[in-house]
């Protein structure tokens, strides 16, 4: 894999410098896209969520967090699990 034929066919030099290759110039440049992607993102993402947030629609109603969203959104029970009273159901529906 990175026999010094290979190596020097791809970097053109023999001597890259061990286990990070390019004496860390290589796991640098990574850690600098990884951060960039990170940045852009947030950037791009957190005033979507503040608007989002201001406008009241980044959490969905009390009721319905505790009746449960399958039963919100499909009208009925995904799992066997210990589920939402009657009541919290009327509530939901009214």
């Amino acid at each position: 894999f990175a026999s010094t034929n290979r190596i020097l066919f791809a970097y053109g030099t023999e001597n890259t410098g061990g286990i990070f290759y390019g004496y860390g110039n290589l796991i640098g440049v990574e850690i600098i896209g990884v951060l960039c992607i990170i940045l852009w993102a947030g950037g791009i993402m957190t005033p979507f969520f503040i608007g989002l947030n201001f406008l009241g629609m980044l959490r969905v109603d009390p009721v319905e967090e505790k009746v449960g969203l399958d039963i919100s959104h499909h009208k009925g029970a995904a799992y066997a699990l210990d589920g939402p009273t009657a009541e919290e159901i009327d509530a939901y529906e009214t």
